[in-house]
């Protein structure tokens, strides 16, 4: 098989792919309009309800300063202070915590990955390499400019 006949075999089952998936992901997200437009309303009633503080002179920028302290916090984020952020507030924030294994066991047909393979292995070697000190002289390259 040559080259190109390759790339655009590899190209048509890719796009098939793709396309399957984001048929998937627009099927299954389906949102409630309804219990969106409530949440919003009584997020704009809470801040309705808080008296006027007067941030600045400026009105305009005194108003958006009271919208914006109005803001109700999400419960699971009261609880932490953010300028004061620790390893225990990933789950409130979305983060992942402890070693993540990113490497990939199995190829996209279920086979398993040979890791035995000298281009495999530059391959994952070269993905999972820490290049923050190539990223810091890099900056510090910059610096001296």
């Amino acid at each position: 098989m040559s080259s190109k006949s390759f790339v655009k075999l590899l190209r048509k089952i890719i796009r098939e792919e793709v396309q399957g998936a984001v048929r998937q992901v627009l099927t299954e997200q389906k949102t409630n309009h309804k219990q969106v437009i409530e949440h919003g309303m009584q997020m704009y009633e809470a801040t309705e309800t808080r008296p006027k503080k007067q941030f600045t002179k400026n009105s305009m920028l005194n108003d958006l300063l009271n919208e914006t302290a109005a803001t109700p916090i999400a419960p699971e984020m009261a609880q932490w202070n953010t300028s004061n952020y620790k390893s225990q507030m990933d789950d409130a924030f979305g983060v992942a915590s402890g070693p993540v294994n990113s490497l990939a066991t199995t190829g996209i047909n279920g086979e398993a990955v040979n890791m035995q393979d000298s281009e495999v292995a530059a391959t994952v070697n070269a993905m999972t390499k820490d290049y923050s000190k190539l990223m810091k002289a890099i900056d510090k390259k910059k610096m001296n400019r």
